[in-house]
């Protein structure tokens, strides 16, 4: 019952507005399909109800891993020698692109290609001396909208990166999260230097050159040489882990979204190693194919459905 419900919704075309009164209704008749009594299903505005139907599981995997899939646009390193350029021609590209200060990208989160499950935003908010460091002050944030954030799972992640203006490469980093009842802040002091990085709980780490927080890494790659079949491999520290991810671009394409139709590269990201998360890191990406270096859509397949990251609108970030 679930699934044909589901492929229901895929073939309707409707937006998620538009598709509520079916969503209930499929959630109605799959609760008395499991055979729950008929009084349950007319009190559905409840969140304890909603909470124990057969949707749960799919939607909460989902919302606990969007923040980290959408955050890597785009949503953040040691260099493979075989594969990369050297640091210093690396900054030959960076002299390139420079973030802009006051620009604003707006993105829809997708599940399963009909469920908007969430919003991402990233945001260039300033460029000043930090800690004594010329730098920008970057930022990204995912959050659950809608029905899924009122009846299945609340999260709202924001993730500030400070870059230095000379390397693009973050000297600080902070996360706020919030994940249904769990509220969690964290911090990081890297120094790229001397190859650590200070931890809110008082650890210190060693890091490989060049190592991302995950906001850092959207800008890093935009940066980066985006001839097709030349790849790179980036080092990204997320919740105290390091996790290594290769990023190659492999073509031309065309896309249209809700803010215009672009011409972008396409870019598969690829995990190297790692733990259960590493799969997130398994993205296609398109940026644009000019030197404002838009991230225009992010798609993902992780287990649990296909995940779609599309940019809506924009503010400052006029051509050039």
């Amino acid at each position: 019952m679930l699934r044909a419900c589901l492929n229901k919704l895929r073939r309707s075309d409707l937006s998620i507005v538009a598709a509520e009164p079916l969503i209930r209704s499929c959630v109605a008749a799959t609760s008395q399909s499991s055979g729950r009594s008929s009084g349950a299903t007319d009190n559905i505005n409840n969140i304890e109800t909603i909470d124990r139907s057969p949707l749960q599981g799919l939607p909460k995997q989902l919302l606990r891993k969007i923040p980290i899939a959408a955050a890597i646009i785009a949503l953040s390193l040691s260099i493979a020698p075989a594969q990369t350029r050297s640091i210093k021609a690396d900054r030959a590209v960076w002299s390139k692109y420079l973030p802009t200060v006051g620009e604003r990208l707006n993105y829809d989160v997708s599940w399963s290609d009909f469920i908007v499950a969430g919003e991402l935003t990233i945001e260039t908010k300033d460029r000043r001396s930090f800690d004594g460091v010329d730098g920008f002050h970057v930022s990204a944030q995912a959050q659950s909208v809608g029905m899924v954030s009122a009846f299945v799972y609340k999260v709202n992640d924001i993730y500030e990166s400070f870059l230095s203006a000379a390397t693009l490469q973050p000297f600080r980093a902070e996360k706020n999260s919030r994940r249904g009842k769990k509220r969690e802040q964290a911090s990081v002091i890297i120094d790229q230097q001397h190859r650590t990085a200070r931890l809110s709980d008082g650890r210190t780490i060693e890091i490989p050159p060049d190592t991302y927080d995950l906001a850092g890494l959207v800008f890093a790659i935009r940066a980066m040489d985006l001839t097709a079949g030349k790849a790179r491999v980036f080092n990204v520290l997320e919740e105290g882990k390091l996790y290594k991810i290769s990023v190659e671009a492999e073509g031309s394409e065309k896309v249209t979204t809700r803010a215009g139709t672009f011409d972008t590269i396409r870019i598969a990201t690829r995990a190297i190693g790692g733990g259960s998360d590493s799969n997130l890191y398994n993205l296609k990406m398109r940026i644009t194919n000019d030197a404002r270096r838009l991230p225009v859509e992010i798609t993902a397949e992780p287990k649990w459905g296909s995940v779609r990251v599309r940019l809506t609108s924009m503010t400052g970030a006029n051509k050039r």
